[in-house]
């Protein structure tokens, strides 16, 4: 976890680049020492054997790990699973803002019977035992390469079409415990109409830890909320569709924000035009 010098720097950035409206800047220090490079090698669909181990991995070393991680740091409280009952395929959207807010999302769906893959960004793919545990848990790390990245979109186009969850941020970077929706990308809802799956939309918000850091930071637990699906409507073209999913989502996000918290959603960005309602919602 980060320390209280690095969160300190992290909440400064957030700040500096909300009221710039540059939200899909990473804030997160990398260290690319332990970065694996993600090569047309990498095991997006698994076969074989290396099926049989990481089945093995997922089931003695991830599942123990995120029971711990949710007793011990997340005490994650969820809301509205109901929502995603019956449905076979979909790909899950979430506010990306925690490093373990995708075992938060497992945690929640996990009486829903689904493998649920994470697409993730390329910094991810981690060297040792904590990557090794990373990709067994379903990730699915982006490329800079465009040949690599075919690999990538057939994986999650092929896991869509056989009955598996697919947890796509569309906000890209995670930003440590910020509250508000930001400005969602397209690729989410793209491989949602591509493939005719619903967008189920997560919606994370927080309860406090009781606890105050030295520096007068709260430690601050997550509450999952599952909201209902949106469909692609099949009388509209595939960027028409985009877009209405993508504003539907995140009138849904704004919606929770404002009932949890008490207060209408705002930003500090200088530009209004930048603000993520602003560009959602028109």
């Amino acid at each position: 976890m980060m320390d209280a010098d690095t969160r300190a720097q992290v909440l400064s950035d957030m700040e500096k680049y909300e009221l710039s409206g540059e939200f899909d800047r990473h804030v997160d220090p990398v260290d690319y020492s332990i970065v694996l490079p993600v090569t047309k090698d990498f095991p997006y669909v698994r076969k074989g054997f290396d099926k049989i181990v990481t089945a093995l991995r997922y089931n003695f070393v991830v599942k123990p790990f995120r029971r711990k991680a949710m007793r011990d740091e997340i005490k994650p409280e969820v809301y509205g699973i109901e929502n995603a009952k019956g449905i076979k395929s979909a790909v899950i959207t979430c506010n990306h803002v925690n490093k373990f807010d995708c075992l938060a999302l497992q945690h929640a769906f996990r009486k829903q019977k689904r493998k649920i893959y994470t697409v993730a960004a390329p910094f991810n793919n981690m060297k040792g035992a904590f990557g090794k545990g990373m990709r067994a848990g379903g990730m699915l790390p982006l490329s800079d390469d465009p040949a690599v990245m075919r690999y990538f979109t057939k994986a999650v186009d092929w896991y869509l079409q056989h009955d598996n969850f697919v947890v796509i941020y569309p906000e890209q970077a995670m930003w440590w415990n910020y509250k508000k929706p930001r400005v969602y990308k397209d690729g989410a809802y793209t491989f949602a109409v591509k493939n005719n799956v619903p967008i189920i939309p997560a919606f994370i918000t927080y309860h406090p830890g009781g606890k105050v850091s030295e520096q007068g930071i709260e430690e601050m637990y997550l509450t999952v909320h599952v909201m209902e699906p949106i469909y692609p409507d099949p009388n509209l073209r595939r960027h028409d569709n985009v877009a209405q999913m993508k504003k539907k989502n995140f009138a849904l996000c704004k919606a929770k924000y404002e009932e949890v918290y008490g207060e209408a959603l705002t930003y500090t960005t200088v530009d209004p035009e930048k603000a993520p309602d602003k560009i959602a919602l028109g």
